[in-house]
């Protein structure tokens, strides 16, 4: 499966769209990768950087004096959020949380990436090129990031799903678990945003358990971010 182009620090993502993407630094200061698709802004930092966090900051969150200067440049970019509403999508490996919301105006699905430095990198996936992914169908979506679990190298992966549910991923008879983070209509359809956390060692074709109208079924997802070749 996909994910376009890079533009800060080391940054790299795997995707599915057409079009350049840009990602924030790794979240454990290393490790770049590969995508496809979305539209970068430029790197966003609070108003009055490099003074203290405020109160309803949190080191290990998405701080709200960075959520609103993301949201100040979203406006400005003409891609508010429907009806103000934005998300957290949070991964097992417990690393910085992104920030996920609809564009009122354009219909898109925008990430704003926490990054080191106090500042975040946001991409946003086009809508008419949203609605043309498969259905039902899952896909990987904008970016993979690379963290740490109990020690370990793993990836942060983020999913698009349409007209399913996913309930787990598998390579190599190894289970990950996935997390619902946010849902939007987008082209008539009910879009879902998942994330994973998904080894470092594991890559190539995994098998996507999801749930449709009419029951269970298996689809298959590319993810290889290690560009481990395929050894799932």
């Amino acid at each position: 499966m996909n994910l376009g182009a890079a533009t800060r620090v080391t940054a790299f993502l795997a995707a599915l769209l057409a079009g350049a993407a840009a990602c924030g630094p790794a979240d454990s200061g290393s490790g770049a990768a590969a995508s496809r698709s979305g539209t970068a802004a430029a790197p966003v930092s609070p108003s009055g950087a490099g003074s203290a966090a405020g109160a309803g900051d949190s080191a290990a969150g998405f701080p709200e004096t960075l959520k609103r200067s993301v949201l100040e440049q979203a406006a400005r970019d003409g891609r508010s959020p429907a009806g103000g509403r934005t998300v957290l999508a949070v991964f097992d490996s417990g690393a910085r949380p992104y920030l996920v919301w609809q564009s009122e105006n354009t219909g898109d699905i925008c990430v704003a990436l926490n990054g080191d430095g106090g500042s975040a990198v946001t991409q946003c996936s086009n809508a008419t090129e949203l609605a043309t992914r498969a259905v039902p169908g899952v896909g990987l979506f904008l970016s993979a990031r690379r963290a740490e679990l109990q020690g370990r190298p793993v990836w942060n992966v983020l999913l698009l799903s349409g007209g399913e549910a996913v309930d787990r991923i598998s390579c190599r008879q190894q289970d990950v678990a996935v997390r619902k983070a946010f849902t939007a209509e987008v082209g008539g359809l009910e879009r879902t945003v998942w994330t994973a956390t998904v080894p470092d060692e594991l890559g190539g074709d995994f098998r996507a358990s999801v749930r449709r109208g009419d029951g269970p079924a298996v689809e298959t997802v590319r993810i290889d971010p290690g560009d481990h070749g395929g050894q799932c």
